[in-house]
C-alpha cells in the first residue's frame, strides 16, 4: 500500500530549490575539495570520489548536470550521498550548495513537472510543491543516474 504522503530533502542549486526522497539519502558530508580525489579522464560534472566507510564512492556535480551558472563553494556547500537503489555499491555523492530541510508533503500537493530545461531533462523532475510561498522542484535520482551513464563517464 502507497502512502498518501513523501518524506523529501530539500537542497539549494544556485537561486532554485531542489528535493528528493529522503529515504534514499545516506549521508550528508560537509564538501571539502581536499577530500575529493580527482579521477583523470571524466566529465566535467565528475569531481571524484571519495573514501566512506572503506566504500570508493563517485561524487557529482548537481549544479553542473543542471546547468546552474555562477556558483561558488561555501562552508554550506554539501555532498549528499545517496543510494537510488539501496545497495552499497549503487552510492553517489551529489555536490548541491546547501542542504535546507527534510519535511512531509502529501501526495495530493505534488504538481505535475510540466517543463524541461536546455538539456532536454524532461523526465528530470517528478513534480513540483509549494512550500512556504516557494516553489520546489522534485528531482527523479533514477533519472538523473541515467543522464549521467548516458554521458559516457
Amino acid at each position: 500500500m502507497e502512502s498518501d504522503f513523501k518524506t523529501l530533502i530539500s537542497f539549494n542549486l544556485g537561486n532554485q530549490i531542489f528535493a528528493f526522497d529522503s529515504l534514499k539519502v545516506r549521508n550528508i558530508l560537509p564538501y571539502e575539495e581536499g577530500n575529493v580525489t580527482k579521477v583523470p579522464n571524466t566529465k566535467d560534472f565528475i569531481l571524484g570520489v571519495i573514501n566512506l566507510h572503506g566504500n570508493i564512492v563517485p561524487v557529482t556535480d548537481l549544479r553542473v548536470i543542471m546547468q546552474i551558472e555562477n556558483w561558488t563553494n561555501t562552508r554550506d556547500t554539501s555532498i549528499i550521498v545517496v543510494s537510488p537503489e539501496d545497495k552499497l555499491e549503487s552510492q553517489f555523492g551529489i555536490v548541491v550548495d546547501f542542504v535546507k530541510e527534510v519535511f512531509e508533503v502529501g501526495n495530493d500537493k505534488i504538481m505535475p513537472a510540466a517543463f524541461q530545461n536546455g538539456m532536454g531533462l524532461i523526465d528530470t523532475f517528478e513534480g513540483t510543491v509549494q512550500e512556504k510561498d516557494e516553489f520546489i522542484h522534485m528531482i527523479d535520482l533514477m533519472h538523473v543516474i541515467n543522464q549521467i551513464e548516458s554521458k559516457n563517464v
